[in-house]
């Protein structure tokens, strides 16, 4: 793609690619570091091993480019840069830098062969499923990291998965910890719930006062969304204009080159019999095959038919059963000898003499020929013409996008100077938000998380180039920010009194669920309640904690209600979605796993050990922790 040629040129300047697409454990980042030393720059120490600032900020770099990789055009920059963030980062990165100690220690190794099957499955490595060694050496120059860095820091990262492996390879469940868990997991409940609804009555009146007491008080429900108006240069090779000095003799020597293209070569249908001989045969077996073959061609020639002939002798497994059939076969794709033999053949005298190749003896049948077809150069002439130009439209499209590339790292935080010099003109596009628009630029999902990139938003800089298609690109540079902000309640007056009427609504329903609550306290019965007041009853007598089409909230909450004791049932009030239920539990059956249902139980087993794999590694990292001395700088870990 000319686009990636453009970044290739780049030499990393404005390039974020490839190490936050790569899944390493523990979210490895900037290993290759560690080995370096910043004495006086220090904004952590671990058994007097240095984090440098310079590491920190490289990891925190990485890391959030990463984060908005995988989130788009939900990434908030502002979030990605608290201190809380950085502090949390900082901490993986000591216990990464404890684990490393630790490996040390224990001379953990990783086999060549065993990373080289890693970076062979690495997914960003590969074109069409399999690696590719262009696309590695490329992505990695591209980041400004050496093969060699690379498959340290690589195999660093597998040395310190070991432990986390073999802490989950260590973990067991107990059988009482599966047949509790399955108590737990697999209980049903009985109950009884009366569902009151909440139903605004949209015709009542609300307060002047009552509207603005809730704007007041809810604000955040009521926020403009985050928008961006950008400047934007757009490099489109279809808008370069200028004529193509091309003349008849730059085409016919393209065509020349060429022609395989625009004419079909003769093919010619045939059919053979082979009879397999191993290159290292002795001679007499060679000559025994030879001999069957002149005998076969002398049977075809003299009238038996062919393919009957092929399903006898032939030893093809692939054509012997279709009668020696080889389809419709153009040069090239045959043996020499075999092609010769073929083409020596006329439809008059369609039957070979025995042809020798590596495989053996062929009789081959002629029985059909497809004459050479195709375009002239007059007829080829416009594709030929339109190829040319698109290519003179393609180079003059990578130099202008060199060029602009250039000045804009010249000075990244104007798009003028580049629109100056190459006569483009400086767009607008928005106001827009993190989901785009409808039409525009801002309609293309790179150019929106472009825009909201910390590259454009935080650092105020020339986004990198995006790609809009064949040679079409754009760079957009922030123009006006629009945060959040509380919309006027003129705009919002509608929903406010909505939300009024709504929150009147649940009240109402809380009351009368709370009457309904003390009337079966005082030993109502459920059903009689409902049916006077025309209220929906939910009852099931083995409710699971999956069970479908049962209000989320209320079998939430059914699960943590007390089991009934001697007293009898248990009695609650449930706030739901829109309104609340009167729930009555009145039974509890613990869960069980059946002597035959394995497959029920392994599976559960994995569950509890995963859980205590993942408990476990988190106790081994806060040992390691506490055995060891860790100094953190925090005033050296701030922005400046």
């Amino acid at each position: 793609m000319v686009l990636q040629s453009i970044r290739d040129r780049l030499n990393g300047i404005i390039a974020i690619f490839i190490l936050g697409l790569l899944i390493i454990p523990f979210a490895f980042v900037g290993v290759s570091s560690y080995f370096t030393s910043g004495a006086n720059n220090a904004v952590a120490v671990v058994n007097d091993q240095e984090i440098t600032l310079n590491e920190f900020n490289q990891a925190f770099q990485n890391y959030r480019r990463r984060m908005q990789a995988q989130m788009g055009a939900a990434f908030d920059p502002d979030a990605f840069s608290q201190p809380i963030v950085r502090r949390q980062l900082l901490d993986q990165m000591i216990n990464e830098e404890l684990l490393v100690q630790v490996a040390e220690e224990a001379g953990l190794a990783v086999s060549n062969e065993d990373l080289a099957a890693q970076i062979r499955a690495t997914p960003a490595f590969e074109v069409d499923g399999e690696f590719n060694t262009d696309v590695y050496m490329q992505r990695l120059q591209a980041q400004g990291i050496t093969p060699e860095q690379f498959e340290r820091d690589m195999r660093l990262a597998m040395v310190l998965d070991q432990f986390p492996t073999a802490i989950a390879s260590s973990a067991i469940a107990t059988s009482w910890e599966i047949s509790d868990y399955a108590r737990l997991q697999d209980q049903t409940r009985a109950f009884n719930a009366i569902v009151v609804p909440a139903e605004p009555d949209t015709e009542a009146e609300i307060a002047e006062e009552d509207i603005q007491a809730w704007y007041d008080a809810h604000p955040m429900d009521y926020m403009s969304e985050e928008q961006v108006v950008v400047n934007y240069l757009e490099l489109n090779a279809a808008d370069l204009g200028g004529a193509v000095d091309v003349n008849e003799d730059q085409l016919r020597a393209r065509f020349e080159e060429q022609q395989a293209r625009f004419i079909t070569p003769e093919a010619r249908l045939a059919s053979h019999i082979l009879l397999e001989v191993d290159p290292d045969a002795p001679q007499v077996d060679v000559e025994a095959a030879r001999a069957l073959a002149e005998e076969l061609v002398e049977r075809a020639r003299g009238g038996e038919e062919f393919s009957e002939l092929a399903g006898e002798y032939s030893q093809d497994l692939g054509s012997a059963t279709e009668g020696g059939d080889l389809g419709w076969i153009e040069p090239g794709y045959m043996v020499q000898a075999f092609e010769e033999g073929l083409y020596e053949l006329t439809m008059d005298h369609p039957i070979s003499e025995p042809v020798q190749s590596r495989f053996g003896w062929h009789v081959i049948q002629l029985r059909d020929i497809r004459p050479a077809e195709g375009m002239t150069f007059t007829e080829a002439r416009d594709i030929l013409l339109e190829e040319f130009e698109a290519e003179d439209a393609e180079r003059r499209f990578i130099e202008q996008a060199d060029r602009l590339i250039d000045i804009i790292y010249e000075d990244p935080t104007t798009l003028a100077a580049a629109a100056d010099e190459l006569g483009l003109e400086v767009q607008e596009a928005g106001p827009f938000g993190r989901g785009g628009t409808a039409e525009g630029i801002a309609a293309n999902a790179e150019v929106v998380k472009a825009a909201f990139s910390d590259l454009v938003l935080g650092q105020r800089s020339v986004s990198d180039p995006v790609d809009l298609g064949e040679n079409h690109m754009v760079l957009v540079l922030l123009n006006e920010h629009r945060p959040e902000a509380v919309r006027p309640l003129d705009e919002v007056r509608d929903a406010v009194i909505a939300a009024v009427q709504r929150e009147r609504a649940m009240e109402q329903a809380r009351q009368q669920a709370e009457s309904l609550l003390v009337q079966i306290e005082e030993g109502a019965v459920i059903a009689d309640l409902a049916t006077e007041a025309e209220l929906e009853v939910v009852s099931e007598e083995a409710a699971t904690r999956t069970i479908p089409g049962l209000d989320a909230a209320l079998r939430r909450e059914l699960f943590l209600m007390d089991e009934p004791g001697e007293e009898g049932a248990v009695r609650e009030l449930v706030e739901l979605a829109d309104g609340y239920a009167v729930v009555e539990l009145t039974g509890v059956n613990p869960g069980a796993i059946a002597t035959e249902d394995e497959a029920r139980r392994q599976a559960y087993s994995r569950r509890i050990a995963s859980a205590s794999a993942t408990d476990e590694t988190w106790g081994f990292l806060q040992m390691l922790r506490e055995q060891s001395e860790i100094q953190v700088f925090e005033d050296r870990l701030q922005l400046n």
